[in-house]
């Protein structure tokens, strides 16, 4: 940065709001903002398709919040350089040529490409109706000129012109990150036009600058570079400080999203193990489960941070439980296996109270190792793990994450996804890798290792064993995504 005082901001468009951070050249926070979005519009088709879709009124708020960021700045507003977008992988807005909505955006989960999921299979193509590629078909099908994901659309309102999407964010599409290309295939199943897609950039890449009105409207200054983002996993991660080889992350909030920093590409698992390129060439190898912290707040009993704090010293008091726990909610699995039909189930039970609890915190624990020892077999190998998401302020679900994960631990300090895109602002603007700039931005602090319950270790990886024999009894696991299970 020129002036060597120079401030970022990161903008993250979550499904349920907006929020707007401000950093400062070392990262400490300057300013920060949020504002709710349109409430998700939920049903079903008269076949029995699933429906999410939200008014896109992304621009309108983030415009909003860069003004009030510009205003709590005040002098400093002048400083800003740079700028960077993340938001929720998957979620579209069909959009006219200039990039304005036309109707509402499809949300990730959104399942009403049926026919289309339809076409991608019968072209040879792993496809849902909740896959990225399939959902762009009904929005084309049903008259958008042009299908962008929720930061392309802020970005043509900032610049005043449509731009190119970053590789990321366009992941699960099917696309080439490397080469930066659309899967031909798909669009020619689809009957797609290429025209109705945006170019492909890697993260990082400068897009362009805020536009006169755009300056005027906020209070920024024209020379705001806007920067090509990562998805909000991947900016969470980055918040976590897991960007260095040898290091993952376990962002636990509804629900469980497990990343690691690889040399190579990594898939697998029926398309549910995935890789984003990293702004370094790196690859940020991982998945997300269906497994999470939800049913804390609404099936156990943690509705207030005094009832979680009492369940937190009974849990601890009871000790390893006696059951066995898949906690998943609701049908289906995305991670560490892909399986639409799977359940979860209680082994030694039923259990009540303190100890369902209990029983939950050490099942989503034991998930978490699973799909670590996925990543192991290939060929990711950790050696630190980061705990981040609202679930690790659990100390004792984050001891117990720690004893059954048998890998070094820490809390991340940083968890929100904004943190996150404006340390990827902040790269771009200092030009210094992206993971010198988290290094240096990083805050430790002693306290932030998690030391494993030594005392509970073998109960604990006894449980986790036993889960693992069970999934596999019951079909779930494929042998060649998992090491060998212990001898009997």
């Amino acid at each position: 940065m020129s002036s060597g005082t120079g401030v970022v901001l990161g903008v993250d468009l979550a499904t349920a709001d907006v929020r707007v951070v401000a950093l400062d050249e070392e990262g400490a926070v300057l300013a920060e903002r949020h504002a709710a979005l349109p409430p998700v519009v939920t049903g079903t088709t008269p076949s029995g398709a699933e429906v999410r879709e939200q008014q896109p009124s992304y621009l309108s708020v983030v415009l909003r919040l860069l003004a009030a960021v510009a205003a709590d700045l005040a002098g400093r507003a002048a400083d800003v350089t740079a700028l960077s977008v993340t938001g929720t992988s998957g979620t579209l807005v069909p959009c006219d040529r200039a990039g304005r909505p036309l109707g509402p955006a499809l949300l990730y989960s959104d399942g009403q490409a049926v026919e289309e999921a339809d076409a991608l299979r019968a072209a040879g193509l792993e496809a849902t109706p909740t896959s990225p590629m399939a959902r762009t078909g009904l929005l084309v099908a049903l008259g958008a000129e042009l299908v962008l994901h929720t930061p392309d659309v802020v970005h043509a309102g900032l610049l005043g012109r449509v731009v190119a999407t970053d590789t990321s964010h366009a992941l699960k599409a099917g696309i080439d990150p490397v080469a930066r290309t659309w899967d031909a295939r798909a669009l020619e199943a689809l009957r797609v036009p290429a025209t109705a897609l945006p170019d492909l950039v890697h993260p990082g890449t400068v897009l362009g600058h805020l536009s006169a009105s755009t300056a005027a409207a906020t209070g920024l200054g024209e020379q705001v570079a806007v920067v090509a983002g990562m998805t909000d996993g991947c900016t969470a991660q980055v918040a976590a400080g897991a960007v260095a080889p040898g290091d993952s992350v376990g962002v636990l909030g509804t629900t469980l999203v497990l990343k690691a920093v690889a040399d190579h590409r990594v898939t697998g698992v029926g398309g549910a193990l995935y890789s984003h390129y990293a702004p370094d060439g790196s690859w940020w190898a991982g998945g997300a489960s269906n497994v999470g912290a939800g049913p804390v707040r609404d099936e156990l009993g943690g509705t207030s941070p005094r009832a979680l704090a009492e369940l937190e010293r009974a849990a601890t008091l009871a000790g390893p439980s006696s059951a066995v726990v898949y906690p998943l909610r609701g049908t289906g699995e995305r991670f560490p296996f892909a399986r639409p039909d799977a359940r979860g189930f209680v082994l030694g039970g039923p259990v009540e109270g303190v100890a369902a609890y209990r029983a939950f915190l050490e099942g989503v624990a034991h998930v978490e190792r699973l799909a670590l020892d996925v990543l192991r077999e290939h060929g990711v190998a950790p050696t630190l793990h980061h705990l981040g998401g609202g679930g690790s302020r659990n100390r004792l679900w984050s001891r117990l994450r720690a004893t059954v994960l048998e890998v070094p631990c820490v809390l991340a300090g940083r968890a929100s996804s904004a943190h996150g895109a404006a340390l990827v602002a902040l790269a771009s603007a200092t030009g210094e890798p992206l993971v010198d700039v988290v290094a240096r931005t990083a805050t430790t602090d002693p306290d932030d290792v998690v030391d494993p319950l030594e005392e509970e270790r073998e109960q604990l990886l006894d449980g986790f064993h036993r889960l693992r024999e069970e999934l596999d009894h019951r079909g779930l696991l494929d042998p060649h995504d998992l090491p060998a299970p212990r001898p009997a």
